[in-house]
């Protein structure tokens, strides 16, 4: 009975999520938008080993957008500690996305709108690894 009832909660919990995924649709980012990505963010970044706490502060909302990537839990000799601050100034939008590029960094994020909610979702590459990134807005 128990199974039953863990397994009843747990497709409930799943419909729930992806009923609220579903709910966000992807906008284009233009200058008519910039507006939207001003402020701050704050998720995770996705790498084989795990997900790990990124934040994003955008300071302004006219090209180029100027701001900073705070990337926690940094591999620093072996292990992860540690947080890394990568400033930008020269961002641009790249086939509708926010995007990025500094040095060997390169992030790439599409705008998803969905319920009052904004969130921004991509690709990355960041100190030699690529993964995925997921922010929403505070």
């Amino acid at each position: 009975m128990k199974k039953i009832v863990f397994g009843g909660v747990f497709i409930l919990i799943i419909l729930v999520g992806l009923a609220g995924y579903a709910a966000m649709t992807k906008e284009p980012i233009s200058e008519s938008n910039l507006s939207d990505l001003k402020g701050k963010w704050e998720g995770w970044r996705t790498l084989t080993g795990g997900n790990l706490r990124t934040e994003l502060e955008i300071d302004n909302d006219t090209l180029p957008l100027k701001g900073k990537f705070i990337f926690h839990d940094v591999k620093r000799h072996g292990k992860m500690s540690g947080t890394n601050t990568m400033g930008f100034e020269k961002s641009r939008i790249k086939d509708n996305n926010f995007y990025v590029k500094k040095g060997e960094t390169e992030i790439e994020l599409s705008l998803h709108k969905g319920d009052g909610k904004m969130k921004l979702e991509g690709d990355f590459y960041f100190a030699g690894n690529r993964g995925t990134m997921e922010l929403n807005k505070k």
